[in-house]
């Protein structure tokens, strides 16, 4: 089986997957396999309520599971073990065969995807900040993202995904990071219609229209855990 973000809770036909709820770390992933069709078993780890967030749920077992570096997420896919989200991605991908397999185009791609890791981090700490410094400076974030919007643009220029005209790993990555933008705030696009209409693209891609539309789709979640000011 494989696990993600947790335990792996039993056996199943190919893969195992658990993450911490919600779980958005495992977002990108879980549309991934969604992608390709493949099956897979998740596992969710639920924190208390506040003011504590009690995580014993997780932190009891962390070291218990026989991982190099425990962490969450978390994959497993017979022998492989794996913790860190690009890690897993990359991993999912590479053995499915999705994503180009040229040494250029491979770097470019994880250049991309090391980038659009900062660009999500200031929606992250905005996100989990103070109610009152999310109402001061939600704006002034959206607006400081704007340059990074403008060159994840220009590196897809006239492309329809990232590397081509095939979908890949990173844009399963950077459909979440923009998709979190835009739920923050709708105009955060604005002036970049080529990322809207990417975005488009993802979601029309056959396999992840059926899953959207469903009701297991992660799209229905919250974007971050409870103890976050924007959920």
């Amino acid at each position: 089986g494989i696990a993600v973000d947790g335990v792996v809770a039993r056996q199943c036909s190919r893969r195992s997957c658990s993450y911490a709820e919600p779980g958005k770390q495992w977002y990108q992933r879980r549309v991934r396999v969604q992608y390709l069709e493949q099956d897979y078993e998740e596992v969710v780890y639920e924190c208390g309520d506040g003011p504590d967030f009690d995580k014993t749920c997780w932190f009891n077992i962390k070291f218990t599971l026989g991982y190099d570096f425990p962490n969450l997420p978390y994959f497993e896919d017979g022998e492989v073990k794996l913790t860190q989200t690009i890690p897993i991605l990359n991993y999912i991908c590479s053995k499915n065969d999705v994503g180009p397999s040229d040494a250029k185009s491979i770097a470019a791609l994880d250049m991309c995807i090391h980038f659009l890791m900062d660009l999500n981090m200031a929606n992250v700490r905005l996100c989990y900040g103070s109610a009152e410094n999310l109402a001061a400076n939600r704006g002034a974030t959206v607006a400081g993202a704007q340059p990074g919007f403008k060159q994840l643009a220009e590196f897809l220029g006239g492309k329809s995904f990232l590397g081509g005209d095939k979908p890949c790993g990173t844009d399963f990555f950077c459909y979440e990071v923009l998709d979190r933008w835009v739920r923050l705030e709708s105009y955060s696009l604005a002036d970049f219609p080529s990322l809207t209409y990417y975005l488009e693209r993802v979601r029309a891609l056959p396999t992840l229209s059926k899953y959207f539309s469903s009701e297991e789709s992660t799209r229905t979640w919250p974007l971050n855990n409870k103890m976050a000011s924007f959920k």
